[in-house]
């Protein structure tokens, strides 16, 4: 179980690491405008054909939220990003860590939006009906949780990945997907049709983030 503090600005919130899988420093694939994408290591929902598989066992770097914190600053200040959005894996697994992570973002760059893409419906979310890693938190304080993320959101994409129900709309990989907007600052008409985008590495390793299935081989 974690460990938790008790926070004047909302909810307890874990002080153990995060679990991360991989961060993409600028991307327009994910989300309005030049965006940096975090990607939490872990997922238990088990969709058919994630087009993300190596996200799912809850193994591998652990590293304190604000170091995350750090290095997304940093690209901000390389980018001039539009905003971070969180994926994985399943951000909600490790709600706490995200809570502190998007605490910590907001204080050193508030003019950054973020987005989030969860498999969890918007029922289980509100319900409390979701598990974290390593958290013995209760149906309640999941609520508590999800209330203090939410208002730090701009947008969400939630539910699971149905490879039977393919989709087109922006940022919505099948049709039981859907898009909450969270804030003021962006309309429907801000997303823009599904990207997909190949990233080369320094060490010349090919990286694909987007959607893929409408044209890329996956």
């Amino acid at each position: 179980m974690s460990a938790n503090i008790l926070s004047r600005n909302g909810p307890a919130i874990s002080e153990a690491t995060m679990l991360l899988h991989a961060m993409i420093p600028a991307s327009r694939a994910n989300g309005p405008g030049l965006r940096a994408v975090v990607f939490f290591q872990g997922c238990t929902l088990g969709c058919e054909k994630c087009f993300n598989p190596t996200t799912h066992v809850f193994q591998g770097v652990e590293v304190a939220p604000e170091k995350v914190a750090e290095a997304l600053v940093e690209a901000h200040r390389e980018h001039i990003l539009e905003g971070i959005t969180f994926s994985g894996g399943e951000p909600m697994q490790q709600a706490e860590s995200l809570l502190a992570l998007m605490r910590n973002l907001r204080s050193r760059a508030p003019e950054l939006s973020f987005g989030m893409f969860s498999g969890y419906s918007e029922s289980e979310l509100g319900e409390g009906r979701y598990s974290i890693w390593r958290s013995e938190l209760d149906a309640e304080e999941k609520r508590s949780l999800l209330k203090a993320i939410r208002a730090r959101l701009d947008f969400a994409v939630l539910g699971r990945f149905n490879s039977l129900q393919p989709g087109t709309a922006p940022l919505r990989s099948s049709r039981n997907q859907v898009l909450r907007l969270f804030s003021k600052r962006y309309r429907e008409a801000d997303f823009g049709e599904q990207l997909a985008e190949v990233l080369i590495h320094e060490d010349g390793r090919a990286e694909v983030t987007g959607f893929p299935v409408l044209g890329l081989p996956w």
